[in-house]
């Protein structure tokens, strides 16, 4: 949510442009003490020096987690920071406070202007694409509430979210059937989904759920039609994850396409939709327990 306000505003993009923008997770960028191998240890060792170099004041004391927008040089020097999530004002102002700092620095030092790299980049999240494997955009939103078509508040006017989920060759194959009988798919593929995907993510985040919150579900796939060696498939079911004050009910609908000759997919649509009710790590729902209706849309990634 906060970094689709703040990288849509387009004065924010074109301060940005001077600078050369990267995400990372934090929890890998500042591990706790008992992570001795985090994933990337330059990276990690940037952010730490970063941090060191940080005003008093610009983390909370005995923060669990370092989310927030930061502007440094080269070797971890601090040029401007902004702990957790921000207004675009604020985010401004970090950025353009951060870019006359290091022209300051730049002056100091005796640097050369060079130009920002412009390399492409893979407009994607999640592992890399394979042949044969499934890449799919997931998308959240609250559902209309009478003649409320997007619920929301003041500090969420128009929720919604965007995720990642992938498949393996192995595991993607378990669409593709000859069938014309609903076929379930199997368990560990449907849980991988079911656990990580099928949560309520619309406003915020939180954390997948664990494997005994899925009561029960299945999805199941069937073949409708081929031609020109192209398979069409239907896909349904549902689900029921979690229980008490937190749980989210939905049914399934979607088709998929899967290219015999190619051993690829061509499409994949899931549209998941029922009923939410609770609050669930920082997933925003403080003041929207519910019940309430919200869906999941989940369709293939194409480059």
């Amino acid at each position: 949510m906060g970094r689709r306000e703040i990288w849509s505003d387009l004065q924010i993009q074109k301060i940005a442009s001077e600078y050369v923008c990267v995400i990372e997770e934090t929890f890998f960028l500042y591990p706790p003490d008992w992570m001795k191998n985090p994933p990337n240890p330059a990276a990690t060792k940037l952010f730490q020096t970063y941090v060191a170099k940080s005003p008093e004041g610009t983390f909370p004391r005995q923060t669990s987690t370092y989310q927030g927008l930061y502007c440094m040089a080269a070797d971890g020097t601090y040029l401007s920071g902004k702990f957790a999530r921000q207004s675009r004002e604020v985010a401004r102002q970090t950025l353009s406070s951060g870019l006359a700092r290091w022209k300051e620095l730049a002056s100091e030092r005796g640097y050369q202007s060079r130009s920002v790299p412009t390399n492409k980049l893979a407009l994607y999240g999640g592992e890399e694409i394979r042949k044969g494997g499934l890449k799919v955009e997931v998308a959240y939103r609250d559902l209309p509430r009478g003649k409320v078509q997007r619920p929301g508040n003041a500090q969420f006017p128009n929720p919604y979210n965007l995720g990642w989920f992938d498949l393996k060759p192995g595991e993607a194959k378990a669409f593709v059937t000859n069938r014309r009988e609903k076929t379930a798919i199997p368990d560990r593929v449907f849980r991988k989904l079911a656990r990580t995907r099928l949560k309520d993510a619309v406003r915020g985040q939180m954390a997948d759920w664990k494997d005994s919150d899925l009561k029960e579900g299945q999805l199941f796939t069937r073949l409708v039609s081929t031609e020109g060696g192209v398979q069409t498939y239907e896909l349904s079911g549902s689900a029921s994850l979690g229980e008490d004050g937190l749980w989210f009910r939905p049914e399934f609908t979607g088709m998929l396409s899967f290219d015999t000759s190619s051993g690829e997919f061509t499409g994949f649509k899931l549209v998941a939709a029922g009923q939410r009710a609770g609050k669930g790590g920082a997933n925003g729902r403080e003041t929207d327990l519910g019940p309430a209706p919200m869906a999941i849309a989940l369709t293939l990634y194409k480059p």
